[in-house]
C-alpha cells in the first residue's frame, strides 16, 4: 500500500503500556519510517510508565534478566574497545539518553571522563550523580571526543535536530556512535508487526541502515563502518515471542536469534547495528 512515495511498512501495537494500534509508514526516499500516530511531547512520557525504562537490576530476578545482566556487562566492555579504537586523545565521552547511567559509570571506573543526558527522573536518580543530566543545555557547552546513542535515536522527537546538535558537542575529527534497530532484518521480517524493533509508540522513528547513513551523511558525518551487534538479535527475539504470547519464548528466541545473525552476516541487515561516524573537519 503506497502514498505519496510512503509505504505501510507495518500495522503494530503498543504491547507494553496503552495496547493502542499504531502503523509505522516508511518514506521510500529517505529509507526512515515513522510511527503513526506519533504521540504528543505532552503525551509521550505516559508511554514510559514501566520498569522496563528504568532499571533491570532493581526488578525481580528471572532467568532472563540474569542473562541480561550478563550480557551488559560483555557488552560495556565491548563499547570500551570501539570507543577506545576512535579516540586516541583524552577520552571524553558522552552517553545521550544513558538510562540508569551505568555505562557512565562503568566508562569513569575504566580511565575515561564520561558524562550522560537523561530526561527520566526516576532512571535519573539510581545513578544520582552530577555526571547525568537532564539535558544537553544543562551540561554547559562541554565538548566531547565520542557521543554514544545506544538504541536512543529511534526514540527522539526530531532525529535531525538532535544529531545536529550533538555534532556542535563533539570535538574535532570526534566520533559518533548510533545502535539502533535494523527494520530489513531476518527477525522483523519473521515477526511483522510483533517485532519488538517496532516498540511503539515509544520508537517514534524506525532506521534502515541505507536511512541512517544518508541523514548522517547529509548533516556532515562521515559514515567509517557498521556492524551488527549480536546479542540484540536474541533479547529482541525474546520480546517479539512474548508479544506474540508465544509458549517457551526464550527457546524459540535462541533459533529465531541466531538464524537472524546467520543471515545478518550473509546480507549485512542484522536484527540491531552499530554504526560510526566522525566529525568532519
Amino acid at each position: 500500500m503506497e502514498h505519496n512515495n510512503t509505504t505501510v511498512l507495518a500495522e503494530c501495537k503498543d504491547h507494553l503500556v496503552s495496547h493502542q494500534d499504531f502503523v509505522v509508514l516508511l518514506n521510500n526516499d529517505t529509507g526512515i519510517a515513522a510511527t503513526d500516530p506519533q504521540p504528543s511531547l505532552q503525551e509521550l512520557p505516559a508511554y514510559y510508565q514501566s520498569d522496563q525504562y528504568i532499571s533491570h537490576g532493581i526488578r525481580r530476578q528471572t532467568l532472563v534478566t540474569l542473562l541480561y545482566t550478563k550480557v551488559q556487562k560483555a557488552m560495556f566492555k565491548k563499547k570500551r574497545k570501539w570507543l577506545s579504537a576512535a579516540s586516541t586523545r583524552a577520552r571524553s565521552y558522552l552517553d545521550y539518553g544513558c538510562g540508569t547511567g551505568a555505562f557512565v559509570r562503568y566508562l569513569n571506573t575504566n580511565g575515561w571522563k564520561a558524562f550522560g543526558v537523561e530526561p527520566n527522573a526516576k532512571a535519573r536518580s539510581v545513578y544520582n550523580d552530577a555526571r547525568v543530566a537532564p539535558s544537553l543545555d544543562h551540561l554547559n557547552k562541554q565538548k566531547f571526543d565520542v557521543i554514544g546513542l545506544w538504541h536512543v535515536l529511534e526514540h527522539v522527537p526530531n532525529p535531525e535536530e538532535t544529531i545536529s546538535q550533538l555534532i556542535q558537542a563533539l570535538n574535532p575529527e570526534g566520533s559518533l556512535f548510533l545502535a539502533l534497530p535494523n527494520f530489513n532484518s531476518f527477525d522483523a521480517s519473521i515477526y511483522g508487526g510483533a517485532w519488538a524493533g517496532y516498540d511503539v509508540p515509544r520508537h517514534l522513528w524506525h532506521f534502515s541502515a541505507k536511512g541512517i547513513v544518508q541523514l548522517c551523511e547529509a548533516l556532515g558525518l562521515q559514515h567509517n563502518r557498521s556492524q551488527g551487534m549480536f546479542f540484540d538479535a536474541f533479547y529482541i527475539s525474546y520480546l517479539s515471542e512474548k508479544n506474540q504470547k508465544k509458549s517457551f519464548p526464550l527457546l524459540r528466541a535462541v533459533f529465531v536469534g541466531l538464524w537472524s545473525n546467520f543471515r545478518g552476516w550473509q546480507t549485512g541487515e542484522h536484527s540491531a547495528m552499530m554504526y560510526h561516524f566522525t566529525k568532519r573537519s
